[in-house]
């Protein structure tokens, strides 16, 4: 009798683990054709787009930008004055990448979260320790400073990103794998029967 349940141990383990996942990459696209701030009419944070994340999305897996920029002020180039996509759990930043620098002439700036294995990690983190409850939200944010003289001019921006969902069984599967045990157990209950008598 033990040699039979080892084998049916083993027969339920190799179908646990074979049941096929329904695993599948959420893809966002966003895009703006220009945006114009400056220090008198329109300073700080301007929200250029965001996506909503659901609950089920494990990483973060890739993260793509391009930004075409000018930033007319006095002084130096300040990169605060710039752009930016940030994480938030409800209305808190949770983390923030510094996608695009600001720059005295016209330049065009792209950022690949692949590039960077700190943001990779640190981004997926933040997400992991995200309070799903108060709703999470990827932004793509324009700065420009409150400074007078300060300027900040944005072109065709774009952000494209891709998750990956939290892999669950079928429900098919679920049925498959029933039937299997209805199976094993009506074979073993008339083993046993016949053992008996």
């Amino acid at each position: 009798m033990t040699s039979y349940m080892n084998k049916l141990l083993t027969a339920l383990t190799v179908a646990a683990l074979s049941l096929p996942l329904s695993a599948a990459a959420a893809t966002f696209t966003l895009s703006a054709s220009q945006t114009d701030q400056s220090w008198m009419s329109s300073p700080g944070n301007f929200e250029i787009g965001r996506f909503s994340l659901q609950s089920n999305v494990g990483d973060i897996i890739s993260l793509n930008s391009s930004v075409t920029l000018i930033d007319q002020g006095w002084g130096g180039e300040n990169p605060d004055n710039g752009v930016s996509v940030r994480l938030f759990a409800g209305e808190t930043s949770i983390y923030t990448l510094h996608v695009a620098g600001a720059n005295h002439s016209w330049k065009t700036d792209t950022y690949s979260l692949a590039s960077n294995a700190a943001d990779f990690a640190g981004i997926n983190a933040a997400l992991d320790n995200a309070d799903w409850g108060a709703g999470v939200t990827v932004r793509m944010y324009t700065n420009a400073w409150g400074y007078p003289g300060w300027e900040l001019h944005t072109r065709n921006s774009s952000l494209d990103m891709t998750t990956g969902v939290i892999a669950v069984p079928e429900p098919s599967s679920y049925a498959m794998l029933l039937g299997g045990l209805t199976l094993l157990g009506g074979a073993a209950w008339r083993r046993r029967d016949k053992t008996t008598t």
